[in-house]
């Protein structure tokens, strides 16, 4: 089964949860950084940094593809003019106003950024910094070999807004023509809208892809130069994020004048599980079953041979999230059972 726009759904609703998503993501390499570096010291933080190049190489590699597919050149221009993530979504028209894009020169000016927001919030400067540093001058270099990224200003770093040049030289050899991948020719159909609300949607659709990838780059890297430590890491790392997930929603919800409950947590959740998860829910007032189908993030570990990483995404942060959104709710993740058809679930049950 695929996954499909709803019938019903507003440009508006879609934006917000974009905002909340980029910011649930970017809390969750946070949580990761923040264990990992504990834990380790010195180790730690170059482990972190091997696993945000590698984060830009994959995002980088995608994108490629993608757009090749799509019979786009690749340069600059078209790297940021298609960009995966909805963070240049939110930010469109301020970018179009102030911004030049040229093939080999494409400058502009970032005043807002939902990550930055909630790594400020947390006061997670330093490696929110070294996130922007390692993360884009990756994806440039693995779009195009020539591509280079200087970011002189930054929100990280206390300026008011972030100034993005992304680079390579007129004289660039254009890269070798192929043939498109099947990789690549499948993600070339996210990118491509018919209208103002798909592009909305497919926007949102692209970033809960990321959310998939960045954990698993990040948690590979982690458990290859720490072994079973770097597991456990992973799994206080998922545990911490999950539990801040349940406060910050349940404060959402009282926010919004929303009763927790469970159909509140499934209908009403931080990751857009209404508008691009497929999933089934059969729920009553003291227990629920989550039946995942497939989402934009099981899609990536699929592509990336990753199950396992998934099981340990689910595992790790559910429970947490549900013992601290409502006391008393427990949730438990039970994996996917393909030789039978059966899909992974999340089991909900208020006591």
């Amino acid at each position: 089964m695929s996954i499909t726009m709803p019938n019903e759904v507003a440009t508006e609703d879609l934006v917000a949860a974009m905002k909340r998503l980029l910011k649930v993501s970017a809390r969750m390499y946070m949580h990761l950084a923040k264990t990992t570096i504990t834990r380790f010291g010195r180790e730690g933080e170059m482990t972190i940094r091997l696993g945000l190049r590698a984060y830009g190489a994959w995002r980088g590699s995608e994108m490629r593809q993608a757009h090749h597919a799509m019979g786009l050149e690749i340069n600059m221009k078209n790297l940021i003019g298609c960009w995966d993530n909805a963070s240049t979504y939110i930010v469109k028209d301020a970018m179009e106003e102030g911004g030049t894009y040229l093939p080999y020169d494409t400058r502009f000016d970032v005043h807002y950024c939902p990550a930055a927001e909630a790594w400020q919030d947390a006061e997670f400067f330093q490696w929110g910094h070294m996130y922007c540093d390692e993360f884009h001058q990756a994806c440039a270099a693995a779009y195009h070999p020539d591509g280079n990224v200087v970011i002189p200003q930054n929100l990280m770093k206390g300026d008011d807004h972030c100034h993005f040049q992304w680079i390579m030289p007129p004289n660039a050899a254009p890269l070798p023509e192929s043939d498109p991948t099947s990789l690549g020719k499948r993600l070339a159909r996210d990118y491509e809208a018919y209208s103002p609300v798909e592009a909305a949607w497919l926007s949102l659709k692209r970033s809960n892809r990321l959310v998939g990838g960045r954990f698993y780059v990040h948690a590979r890297a982690i458990i290859e130069r720490h072994g079973e430590a770097g597991r456990e890491v992973i799994l206080e790392a998922l545990k911490s994020w999950g539990t801040e997930r349940g406060k910050f929603l349940a404060k959402e919800h009282a926010e919004n004048g929303i009763a927790p409950s469970i159909e509140s947590f499934i209908r009403d959740h931080d990751l857009p599980a209404r508008f691009v998860w497929n999933h089934k829910a059969s729920a009553d007032a003291a227990s629920a079953v989550i039946e995942i189908v497939d989402t934009p993030q099981d899609q990536a570990w699929a592509d990336l041979d990753a199950e396992d990483f998934a099981q340990l995404w689910y595992s790790g942060a559910y429970p947490a999230m549900a013992e601290a959104y409502l006391e008393g709710l427990t949730a438990n993740w039970v994996p996917p059972r393909p030789a039978e058809g059966a899909a992974g679930r999340i089991e909900l049950k208020l006591s």
